[in-house]
């Protein structure tokens, strides 16, 4: 694509525009593929029962989830995201399901005389801190009339440890009104990372089931389920110290009739240096993401069959951090192998989180701070990849593919047709870091995909970025830091949101099987589904 486009030009210009950059995007396509197949250094031949085992587990259709924190939602409410959030829903079964949340939700204040702005940065680093408070005119909850085809789960403000029930019941009734209610309304959370405010988890259960009180009786609710509970801070859920959702449950929510579903926080990098080395080691990483589960598992199963979310994700939270790192190519490979692993352990929902100045969220919503923006970045075309893995025309079962001892820079997972119990999809994810500056020669893998009897051909579709690890996408990068799955890209300075193929139509391969086996080459730094 030519970095000089602008949404201003005419039809005709950017008809001739996308003409130039479709023939340049096929032969980049067909040249690097071909390099691919030649470039393979190894192959890993996979193995997966044809008919469904007994250890894969159901695939959610609202699997994939967006998260707005609290103080910054009406920052998102405006077409650009509407168009991004109506491209998620399309391809799932059933309406994503936005939080809204986080650090500024607990210190909210509303002011029904604040005319003229949604909002005013009251204290802490304004106006986008992560210690900043906010006070909310009623302008702010116009935001949750937004996004038509979604539903909300929202936060209760619970105050630093000491709620005050007046404003508590201002911002959920008028939340809760606005939202659409029941209709739209998936679950109300009791707090944010309360481990911040209450020093054990009995003291946390004594607060929030207080303010569950205040807000059932100010809503008129039944006996249903609407509550989400814990929340738990991203550095306690590993060692549940403090404590975790598992110390959470057991201190009186386990008895709790309202309570629906039970949400952790996670945060992947830990790494204060950023170079691609560390992008291997913290993020580009199967074995890093794996050996964070045990903690969030021994929760997930403790509060098993409550439905177990991971509510609030990101990358890297590291200051520090760049857009390069936290957003680029490599963290949107962390983050679909993270989804999908987390997916295939039997967690019900991931939310990719994120506030207009957060280096790692996956979009940007407007140009109202300093931080830049609108754009699109590569997170949010993996989400796109998860939730067409999942799809949207049938139920499916998910697992795993054990790889061996050599699963630190690759993973596989299979995808199971509920009914039919046979193997419909499989994803396929190739972690090895690689930059396209470094002149390095682009290596890959190549899997052997075993497939039923009598199948010829299958269907692959990638997702793929010229430039490597570091790009950050045509708003952010341009041109050259394009990033595509199966041929089709995000952005706002093109289609504000609503996504287009670069040559004009999905991009497939077809693999031939030879001796029951699809030979699908991925070149390093990238992923693929193949369709069997």
């Amino acid at each position: 694509m030519m970095k000089t486009l602008t949404p201003t030009l005419s039809g005709k210009v950017l008809t001739l525009w996308l003409a130039l950059s479709q023939s340049h995007a096929a032969i980049a396509a067909i040249a690097a593929d071909a390099a691919a197949v030649a470039a393979a250094s190894a192959t890993k031949t996979l193995s997966f029962p044809n008919s469904q085992p007994t250890n894969a587990v159901p695939a959610p259709p609202d699997f994939v989830s967006v998260g707005f924190e609290t103080a910054f939602l009406d920052n998102y409410a405006n077409a650009f995201a509407a168009n991004l959030i109506a491209s998620l829903a399309a391809r799932a079964s059933a309406p994503p399901v936005l939080r809204v949340g986080g650090t500024s939700g607990d210190r909210v204040q509303f002011d029904p005389a604040l005319r003229g702005a949604n909002k005013t940065c009251a204290k802490g680093r304004c106006p986008d801190g992560s210690d900043a408070s906010f006070v909310l005119g009623p302008g702010y909850f116009d935001a949750f009339r937004s996004f038509p085809g979604a539903r909300w789960t929202f936060q209760a403000p619970l105050g630093d440890g000491a709620f005050n029930e007046t404003q508590l019941v201002a911002y959920v009734r008028r939340a809760w009104e606005a939202a659409g209610k029941e209709e739209r309304v998936d679950a109300i959370a009791l707090g944010n990372e309360p481990s911040v405010y209450w020093k054990t988890a009995r003291e946390y259960y004594d607060g929030a089931t207080k303010a569950q009180a205040a807000v059932v009786k100010a809503l008129g609710l039944g006996d249903g389920k609407i509550f989400q509970i814990a929340e738990t801070l991203n550095t306690a859920a590993v060692p549940h110290k403090p404590y975790a959702a598992q110390e959470v449950f057991k201190a009186g929510f386990d008895s709790d009739a309202k309570v629906k579903t039970v949400g952790e926080h996670w945060y992947q990098g830990t790494k204060t240096t950023f170079g691609i080395e560390a992008l291997q080691a913290d993020l580009m990483n199967h074995t890093a993401i794996t050996a964070r589960f045990p903690g969030y598992l021994k929760s997930l199963n403790a509060v098993h069959p409550t439905p177990y979310i991971l509510s609030e994700t990101g990358s890297t939270i590291v200051s520090g951090s760049p857009l390069t790192y936290a957003a680029g190519f490599g963290a949107a490979l962390w983050s679909l192998d993270f989804q999908l692993a987390a997916m295939s352990r039997r967690v019900q929902r991931v939310v990719d989180s994120g506030r207009p100045a957060a280096r790692h969220a996956s979009f940007v919503p407007d140009s109202s701070e300093s931080y830049g923006g609108p754009a699109v970045r590569p997170p949010w075309v993996a989400n796109m990849f998860v939730a067409d893995f999942v799809g949207k025309d049938k139920s499916r079962n998910v697992l795993e593919v054990s790889l061996g001892d050599d699963e630190a820079l690759a993973s596989a997972y299979v995808m199971y047709d509920a009914k039919s119990k046979k193997a419909d999809r499989v994803a396929l994810v190739n972690l090895k870091a690689w930059d396209a500056a470094s002149n390095q020669d682009r290596k890959g893998l190549a899997f052997a995909v075993p497939v039923a009897e009598g199948t010829e051909s299958v269907k692959v579709r990638r997702l793929r970025a010229d430039a490597g690890v570091w790009a950050t996408g045509f708003d952010e990068g341009g041109a050259k830091e394009n990033v595509t799955w199966a041929g089709r890209q995000w952005t706002y300075k093109v289609d504000k949101g609503k996504g287009h193929y670069e040559t004009g139509k999905l991009e497939e391969q077809t693999v031939k099987v030879q001796d029951g086996k699809a030979l699908v080459n991925v070149p390093d730094t990238e992923a693929v589904i193949v369709y069997l």
